[in-house]
């Protein structure tokens, strides 16, 4: 039987990685625990299947299907399908953009009444579909969290960057580059450009950047977050008036790959390449905005090991596996410096979409 022979190969892998020394999950940690760290290059092969038996039906919800980033990570729970050698089928859904937080939680409500054996879902705002997620618990239906927090104890694992703090990685940066520029940031203007209001994820990005870079130079001066819709041109047209109206800007942050984009073309409309400028994700005109020196840098998360270990790690709940209650994906800040290093090539060849 299909499941069966599932059951079996996943546990083989997990003693094989133990011996191999791949890192695997974990049980979940106690609440003073720390979570556990798996590397966004430690994905397991999905076991061969038998042929009598249905594969397992999981549903993969991203926050919207018009970014790369979510298609890459939608290409993740893809190849988890794929490897399983028909063990598992994977469906893809998601609104048409993030702003369509409302059309998620229907897609998410929707796909509870279709019975699938697990739901794996990067919710946009958390909040608003902690019901789903209780109902989808109440129906049997194990529901992984990927990128955003979803405050529910039902969720079964929870696999993510620490968005708050790769933000803040950017501001050491962000600093550095000023001081190797001879720029004395004091008194200067910073400012984030934020895709969504209100968005757990944009928000711990936004914040974590604004404390850190408040921490590293106490007298900067930060101006009001600006919000452009996840709209390239709104980003664009943002960012030109900002560098415009305030001749000591010296630093913006934007909180995802759109915002980057947006920053880019206006820093390269403007000529102001002296403006340090960090963005959040990847995508190929970050990485032609970088080498053309209208970004400085960008983070790039692990959306296709998310992907791929969001599902594989929901067979494992099924299997009655215990899993971490949390995961931290972690990140690649890519510059100039570091663009052109074979293990950042490899990582941008493998999450961007082409």
């Amino acid at each position: 039987m299909k499941k069966k022979l599932l059951v079996l190969l996943l546990s083989l892998f997990v003693v094989m990685a133990a011996f191999s020394g791949c890192a695997t999950d974990t049980e979940a940690p106690t609440p003073a625990e720390t979570p556990t760290e798996t590397p966004a290059e430690t994905t397991e092969e999905p076991p061969a299947a038998a042929e009598d038996n249905e594969p397992y039906n999981v549903t993969v919800i991203i926050k919207a299907t018009d970014s790369d980033y979510w298609q890459i990570l939608a290409s993740g729970a893809l190849a988890a399908a794929e490897q399983s050698n028909g063990a598992i089928n994977v469906v893809i859904d998601g609104p048409p953009s993030e702003l369509d937080i409302a059309q998620q939680v229907a897609i998410f409500e929707n796909t509870i009444q279709t019975a699938p054996d697990a739901i794996v879902i990067a919710a946009t705002s958390g909040e608003t579909v902690v019901n789903a997620v209780e109902e989808a618990t109440a129906a049997g239906i194990p529901v992984v969290a990927l990128d955003e927090r979803i405050p529910s104890d039902y969720v079964v694992t929870f696999l993510a960057t620490d968005h708050a703090l790769a933000a803040g990685e950017t501001a050491d940066l962000m600093v550095a580059e000023w001081e190797e520029a001879g720029i004395d940031p004091s008194g200067m203007d910073v400012v984030v450009i934020s895709a969504v209001a209100g968005a757990g994820v944009n928000v711990a990005r936004t914040n974590g950047f604004i404390d850190r870079i408040r921490e590293l130079v106490p007298d900067i001066n930060v101006l009001e977050t600006q919000y452009a819709d996840n709209d390239i041109a709104r980003a664009t047209d943002i960012a030109n008036n900002l560098i415009v109206a305030n001749p000591n800007l010296i630093g913006i942050f934007g909180d995802n790959n759109h915002m980057g984009v947006g920053i880019a073309l206006a820093i390269e409309e403007t000529g102001r390449q002296d403006i340090i400028t960090y963005a959040f994700d990847a995508n190929q005109q970050q990485v032609d905005a970088i080498n053309e020196g209208n970004l400085t840098g960008m983070v790039v998360q692990d959306p296709w090991g998310m992907g791929f270990n969001g599902v594989l790690d929901a067979i494992r709940f099924i299997h009655g596996e215990s899993l971490p209650t949390e995961v931290a994906v972690p990140v690649v800040i890519v510059t100039r410096a570091n663009i052109d290093a074979a293990d950042v090539q490899e990582l941008l060849s493998q999450h961007i979409v082409q």
